[in-house]
């Protein structure tokens, strides 16, 4: 296991590997909401959950764990206490323990970061941490390698890493070929790319694909749903 060379720029991490940021230089909370919480609707989905029923999100790239974070934050402000998140989210290269803290007292207005921190202890493979009535599954592997996991059917996907031009195996064919896999008819997605290779992949699985403006200097975003 490696973990993640970070440099910080503009007051925010980047990859030193990548040559990319973990997230915008203008605000990653509101970035992270408005591409997968908001285009996956969440808020919604959440607050129709029934007593005992599971709602399940995949991400492609854990990274700095914020989406993992505001997810958690929406959940409690939205879901019925005696439903079940589950969040499953794959890193390659995990950020240490001491980076992590790092960056993620930038937002010491999140609930839930400083319980992340003191579970956070990362090893080669599936580590489960446990929050109440949420399980996050980190699985520290490539992501490409998401078949060789007992996945269950997914209900959103939060298509998060660097930019497929910095990190293109993040947005292979064959890795878009193993998310329809894992989709049910109405399974949800939203990136903050708006490749037209990335655009075709999902098509070509399978997926109803829309556009939106992009988030800050971003001119295009997309989302959509699988439709089996």
């Amino acid at each position: 296991m490696e973990f993640a060379k970070i440099i910080w720029e503009k007051n925010t991490p980047k990859s030193v590997s990548f040559d990319d940021f973990y997230f915008s230089t203008q605000s990653g909370i509101q970035e992270s909401i408005y591409n997968f919480l908001v285009h996956n609707s969440l808020q919604q989905r959440f607050s129709q959950l029934q007593k005992n029923q599971y709602f399940r999100i995949c991400e492609t790239g854990f990274g700095s764990g914020l989406n993992f974070i505001l997810t958690m934050n929406l959940w409690h402000k939205y879901a019925c206490k005696d439903s079940q998140l589950e969040f499953i989210s794959f890193e390659k290269f995990p950020i240490a323990l001491n980076d992590l803290g790092e960056i993620l007292k930038s937002f010491d207005e999140l609930d839930g970061y400083q319980n992340f921190l003191e579970q956070y202890n990362p090893i080669e493979g599936l580590n489960i941490y446990k929050f109440d009535n949420i399980n996050l599954k980190l699985i520290i592997d490539d992501v490409n390698n998401i078949n060789h996991y007992n996945l269950p059917f997914i209900d959103a996907w939060f298509l998060d890493g660097f930019a497929p031009n910095k990190n293109s195996c993040m947005w292979s064919d064959n890795l878009f070929e193993n998310i329809s896999k894992l989709c049910h008819n109405g399974s949800s997605f939203a990136t903050f790319t708006a490749s037209s290779k990335v655009r075709k992949a999902l098509h070509n699985q399978g997926f109803e694909i829309k556009k939106d403006k992009g988030f800050g200097n971003k001119r295009e975003m997309m989302y959509g749903v699988f439709r089996a």
